[in-house]
């Protein structure tokens, strides 16, 4: 094997292992993107659930 056949080689091996740690970066943040996505959600029913409780539970202490 010529050393630019082993360049090549190598390459095909870097690619093929970046690329697999693209797609499982793209999960963990589709995951964490989720995850957010439903904290907010709760977030908001629990503002809703305080508001509906008296405006006086919303207002921070100095406002």
């Amino acid at each position: 094997m010529d050393e630019l056949t082993a360049r090549i080689i190598e390459l095909e091996i870097r690619y093929t292992h970046q690329n697999q740690l693209i797609e499982e970066l793209n999960s963990e943040l589709t995951t964490a993107n989720n995850r957010i996505d439903r904290l907010e959600r709760e977030v908001g029913g629990l503002r809703e659930m305080l508001g509906s409780m008296g405006p006086e539970l919303t207002q921070s202490p100095g406002e």
